[in-house]
C-alpha cells in the first residue's frame, strides 16, 4: 500500500541519535546564498537524516527553531506548527517565530506523529498518528486526528480512527480531502461533517477558490494504465482531463496561487527519477520541462505567493543526499537554494 511506502520514507528521515539541544539556535553552515525576495519568510528542515533541524529564513537571516524534525511544518496565528521524533518523545510543537517560545500541543511516546496540517482561518490542527506496533509484519495503519492551538483535548478525525493520510485543507477552509489507507480512495469531508468518497487516488491540490481539485491518477486497466491529470468539480462531481501522459507517470500536481500555472512531477516509465515540468492551463503550448539532471528525483514543489518562484526537494539517490532547489518561472535554469535539506514552506 502507498502509505506503507510513506511510513518508510519518513522512517527514513527521523534522526536516530537526535536529541533536545539546549544551546542557542545557530546558523547552520550549508545554506547558499539566494536571491528569494526578502518580504517572504521560508521554513525547511536542514540535515534531515541526522540533526534535522527546523529552520526559518527570512530577511533576518536563518533562525534554527527546533531539532528532531520529521516533515514539512505549517504557519497558524504567527506561529510554526511541526512535528518531532527524538529518542524518548513524539511530539506535535507550536513555536511562536516572533517570541520563539515554544508550546507541546501534544505529547505521545507510543506512537510517530507527522503531517502537521494547519487550518487556513481557525487555529484548528491536523496531524497523522502512526502506532508503533507491527500488524501482520507490517507497520499499523496511521490516522487523522485533530487538536488547536489552545491545546484542546486531541481527537480522531472521526470516532472509528479510519486509516487514513495525506490530509489537505482547502484555500477557504471549508472543505478537507485526504487519502484512505485502506482502499484506493479519496474522501472529501465538508465542514458539517458530510463526506463523499471518490473510486479513485492520487496525490492533489487544490483550485485557488477551492471550487476544485486538480488530481494525478493512472487510468482504468482497460485503457491501459497511463497516467494523466484531472481536474474533479465540487459542485458537478464530473471529472475533466486537464492532461494524459502515455509514456509515464505524473504526480505531485501544484496549482500556483493564480491558478493558470500548473506545476508536476512527471518519470518516465521505466526511470527511477522524476523531473519538474510546468503546464500554463491558460496557454496551448506544451507542458515546460524545468528539470533534466538524471542524478536527481525531484518531488514536492512548492509554489510562491505571487505565482513567479518555485521551491522543490531533490533527492540524489546514489548519495542518500537531499537538496532545497528554486528556479523562477522566467529564469532558464533552476539553481540550488540549500544543500542537505527537504521540505521547504513559503511562510506569511
Amino acid at each position: 500500500m502507498r502509505w506503507i511506502g510513506l511510513l518508510a520514507i519518513l522512517g527514513s528521515l527521523i534522526s536516530c541519535g537526535a536529541q533536545q539541544s539546549t544551546a542557542e539556535p545557530t546558523i547552520l553552515p550549508t545554506a547558499v546564498t539566494t536571491a528569494m525576495p526578502q518580504t517572504w519568510r521560508l521554513s525547511y528542515v536542514q540535515q534531515p537524516l541526522t540533526t534535522a533541524h527546523l529552520i526559518i529564513s527570512g530577511i533576518a537571516g536563518l533562525r534554527t527553531i527546533d531539532v528532531g524534525v520529521n516533515g514539512p511544518a505549517c504557519f497558524s496565528q504567527g506561529r510554526l506548527i511541526y512535528t518531532t521524533k527524538l529518542s524518548s518523545t513524539n511530539r506535535l510543537l507550536a513555536t511562536d517565530v516572533n517570541t520563539r517560545q515554544t508550546e507541546t500541543l501534544v505529547d505521545d511516546p507510543a506512537v510517530v506523529l507527522s503531517q502537521a496540517t494547519c487550518h487556513p482561518s481557525s487555529d484548528q490542527v491536523l496531524y497523522l498518528r502512526s502506532p508503533l506496533e507491527l500488524i501482520d509484519d507490517e507497520p499499523a495503519p496511521p490516522s487523522i486526528w485533530q487538536t488547536t492551538l489552545n491545546q484542546r483535548q486531541p481527537q480522531s478525525l472521526d470516532a472509528a480512527q479510519t486509516p487514513a493520510l495525506n490530509q489537505q485543507w482547502s484555500p477557504d477552509g471549508k472543505w478537507l480531502i485526504y487519502e484512505l489507507a485502506d482502499r484506493p480512495n479519496l474522501v472529501l469531508q465538508a465542514a458539517t461533517g458530510e463526506t463523499r468518497e471518490l473510486t479513485f487516488t492520487g496525490t492533489f491540490t487544490w483550485q485557488p477558490d477551492s471550487q476544485a481539485l486538480i488530481i494525478a491518477q493512472l487510468t482504468e486497466p482497460a485503457a491501459g494504465r497511463f497516467g494523466r491529470l484531472v481536474r474533479y468539480d465540487l459542485a458537478t462531481e464530473q471529472i475533466q482531463v486537464v492532461l494524459e501522459s502515455a509514456d509515464a507517470d505524473v504526480y505531485y500536481p501544484r496549482l500556483a496561487p493564480d491558478g493558470q500555472q500548473l506545476a508536476y512531477i512527471r518519470r518516465l516509465l521505466g526511470v527511477e527519477v522524476g523531473d519538474l515540468w510546468l503546464l500554463n492551463l491558460n496557454n496551448p503550448q506544451p507542458p515546460r520541462q524545468l528539470t533534466d539532471d538524471p542524478r536527481y528525483d525531484n518531488f514536492d514543489p512548492q509554489w510562491s505567493p505571487d505565482s513567479q518562484q518555485l521551491l522543490w526537494s531533490r533527492l540524489d539517490p546514489q548519495q542518500a543526499r537531499y537538496s532545497i532547489w528554486q528556479q523562477s518561472i522566467t529564469a532558464p535554469t533552476a539553481s540550488q537554494f540549500a544543500d542537505d535539506a527537504i521540505w521547504p514552506r513559503w511562510l506569511p
